[in-house]
C-alpha cells in the first residue's frame, strides 16, 4: 500500500527529498494539466510545472494540512499561472515587433475542427468547471482523486461536474444554431 499525500507531504517537510519525489511523480501530470489550461502550450506549461514545484517544496513549512496537499499545489499552480498571464501581457504591451517587408507570412495550420471547436467551448467554461472537466475525463482521475486535488467536498464536486457539461453542452447548440 502506498503512502497518503499526507504522509509523504510530512516526511518532505522533515527533509526527505524521496517522499518529495514520490509527491512530484504522483502529482507532475495533474499540474502540468493545470498549466497547460492556462498557456496553451506544452514548453511553457512543463516550464510553470517547474516552477511550482520549487515553490511548493521552498514552502513546505507552511502547508497547514498535509492531507490536502493536492488542493494545496494545484493554488500554488494557479497562483503561478496567473503571474505567468501578467508577465505575457506586459511582454506583449513592451515587446510589439516591428514590421517587416521581408518575412513570409505564416501559414496557418490545418487543425481538426472539432478539436478546436472543443478548446473554444472548454475556454468559454468558467475555470472551476474547466479544471474539473480536466481532472475527471481528461486526466482519468477518478471522482475522489479529482476533487481532492481541486479542494472541493463531494457533493460539490459533482455540482460543478454536472454543472460543467450542462454549460458545455449549451454551447454546442448555440454553435450549431449558428451555423
Amino acid at each position: 500500500m502506498s503512502e497518503s499525500d499526507g504522509a509523504l507531504a510530512r516526511a518532505a517537510r522533515q527533509g526527505d527529498r524521496s517522499a518529495f519525489a514520490e509527491l512530484y511523480d504522483r502529482r507532475a501530470r495533474w499540474i502540468r494539466a493545470v498549466c497547460f489550461n492556462t498557456t496553451n502550450d506544452f514548453h511553457s506549461a512543463a516550464d510553470l510545472t517547474q516552477e511550482v514545484f520549487l515553490r511548493a517544496f521552498s514552502k513546505l513549512g507552511s502547508l497547514r494540512e498535509p492531507e490536502s496537499f493536492a488542493a494545496w499545489l494545484t493554488g500554488i499552480a494557479r497562483q503561478v499561472c496567473r503571474e505567468w498571464k501578467r508577465g505575457r501581457l506586459r511582454d506583449r504591451q513592451l515587446a510589439r515587433p516591428l514590421p517587416t517587408d521581408h518575412e513570409p507570412p505564416e501559414r496557418p495550420r490545418k487543425a481538426d475542427p472539432r478539436l478546436e471547436s472543443l478548446r473554444e467551448a472548454l475556454a468559454r467554461l468558467p475555470e472551476r468547471e474547466r479544471i474539473s472537466l480536466q481532472a475527471f475525463y481528461l486526466q482519468e482521475l477518478d471522482a475522489e482523486q479529482a476533487r481532492s486535488v481541486l479542494g472541493l467536498p463531494q457533493s460539490t464536486f459533482y455540482r460543478v461536474l454536472v454543472k460543467a457539461r450542462e454549460h458545455l453542452a449549451a454551447i454546442y447548440r448555440r454553435a450549431e444554431v449558428r451555423s
